[in-house]
């Protein structure tokens, strides 16, 4: 069986951004590997801000009759464990997204970041491939840029959610997170920062609740894809790669229902209509969320 260049340094794309189906519980961690590879998710400092609406009694989020917000995620399942299980899975499903519901007694609205569409220029497994070609001495490099064509995605983009979280939240916070999703600088989206996670998460800290979400890689000088060893970094500045992922917050989640913090909805989500439409148009998005095409939208 031979293999394309393409597709060895496709599997080096170790994530596309707005992008990240699953069976199972991912493997997130991996101590120091011999050819230098570790995975560890990043640990909180505090789960709740100090001014968050909690039950005395319980130590649980409430909130006003009606008001919620719901985080959703579509797992890649990519397992940490080592260089190779983590590309194998990572080729099998090599994408996964987090998006947000923001609902009220009168309205609910179902949206998200999207982008890397490589319009400005090449995506990011596009690109890394194009390094390889050019001979740079760190390929891997390319996952540090930033994109400039990211934008908002009214619905679900037909994706089917992993899991589904729903928090109860006060009118006035829900107020907050709706100027936060009408505000955030859509045309900027990056791996390391910006990401779709990353806008869910910030919604999240809004409604009180800080949720564990990136992962910190310590990557190997070189990989080994059957008989093809493939150099990705000489400059030791990416010797480090951390970014927020669904997998992580996925988990995250999944502990939270299951000690009252919010609740599992991913059955209820996915047997009703309730999802927004599923028009990645802008100009529909703009006129959902009052033509606030100034803030990058």
């Amino acid at each position: 069986m031979q293999l394309s260049k393409r597709t060895l340094t496709g599997l080096l794309a170790i994530i596309a951004v707005g992008t990240c189906g699953c069976a199972g519980i991912p493997r997130l961690f991996a101590p120091m590997q011999p050819d230098g590879w570790s995975a560890q998710p990043v640990s909180l400092v505090c789960r709740f801000d100090h001014d968050a609406e909690l039950d005395p009694a319980t130590l649980t989020p409430v909130g006003d009759n009606g008001y919620y917000l719901y985080i959703l995620t579509k797992s890649g399942n990519w397992d940490y464990r080592n260089t190779r299980s983590f590309l194998i899975s990572h080729a099998r499903q090599p994408w996964g997204h987090s998006w947000l519901i923001l609902e009220s007694p009168t309205n609910r609205l179902e949206c998200g970041l999207n982008g890397n569409f490589g319009r400005e220029k090449p995506t990011y497994g596009d690109g890394i491939n194009q390094k390889f070609k050019d001979g740079d001495p760190n390929p891997i490099s390319y996952l540090w840029e930033t994109m400039s064509d990211g934008e908002i995605e009214i619905g679900n983009g037909n994706r089917t959610p992993t899991f589904v979280w729903r928090m109860p939240i006060t009118r006035q916070r829900h107020q907050q997170i709706y100027t936060h999703v009408i505000q955030w600088k859509y045309g900027q989206i990056g791996v390391r920062a910006n990401n779709c996670v990353d806008m869910v998460t910030e919604a999240a800290e809004l409604a009180g609740i800080n949720l564990i979400h990136r992962v910190r890689l310590t990557l190997p000088t070189d990989i080994k894809i059957l008989w093809k060893r493939l150099h990705i970094w000489t400059d030791p500045k990416y010797r480090i790669l951390e970014y927020s992922t669904p997998d992580v917050m996925e988990v995250d989640l999944r502990h939270l229902a299951r000690f009252g913090i919010g609740s599992d909805v991913t059955k209820w989500y996915l047997d009703s209509n309730m999802a927004a439409p599923k028009s990645k148009d802008k100009g529909n998005a703009e006129s959902r969320l009052g033509n606030r095409a100034e803030d990058g939208i």
